[in-house]
């Protein structure tokens, strides 16, 4: 179980690091899916923006509600109705740090069992807020690997094309 520090050091940090990835990458790289069924590095950061969105959200009810039900989304339909393909990869990044921020506030306005407080989720169950933080930490970190590996993929295939 990770330290309330390390926690939200890990949100806070967040937003550079998906920042990181991109960059060098060209719009139309930036756009590539690996498969008609596959997100593209500009929609997994759309992603991760959305799932900020939503965290903020789901943080704040579980601080200021007893035993809120904490609100489920269907990702795959957010990403496609926000048009990320489209939108500004780095006005994304703002979003995406301005809810990891708020994120970071909330979190250090818990005091005594402030990271007990729970909230019930559809599919997951009750969930204290370090749980929900741990959980949320665990999937960035995901789509991290996720974006590094893609970037890979594209740096490799410029290689093996003889681009620089």
């Amino acid at each position: 179980m990770a330290e309330n520090a390390e926690i939200i050091e890990s949100v806070r940090t967040l937003p550079t690091r998906v920042a990181a990835e991109p960059e060098g990458l060209s719009e139309n790289e930036l756009r590539w899916r690996p498969s008609d069924d596959a997100w593209s590095i500009k929609e997994v950061v759309g992603h991760l923006r959305d799932d900020s969105e939503v965290w903020r959200r789901r943080l704040y009810m579980m601080i200021t509600k007893t035993e809120p039900v904490l609100p489920a989304y269907d990702q795959e339909a957010l990403v496609r109705e926000r048009e990320y393909q489209d939108a500004d990869l780095g006005a994304i990044i703002g979003d995406l740090q301005r809810f990891r921020l708020d994120v970071v506030e909330n979190l250090k306005t818990l005091t005594g069992d402030g990271w007990e407080r729970t909230g019930q989720h559809p599919d997951w169950g009750r969930l204290t807020v370090r749980e929900g933080m741990e959980r949320m930490v665990r999937h960035t970190e995901g789509h991290l690997d996720q974006l590094r590996q893609m970037k890979e993929n594209i740096v490799h295939a410029r290689a093996s094309a003889g681009e620089p």
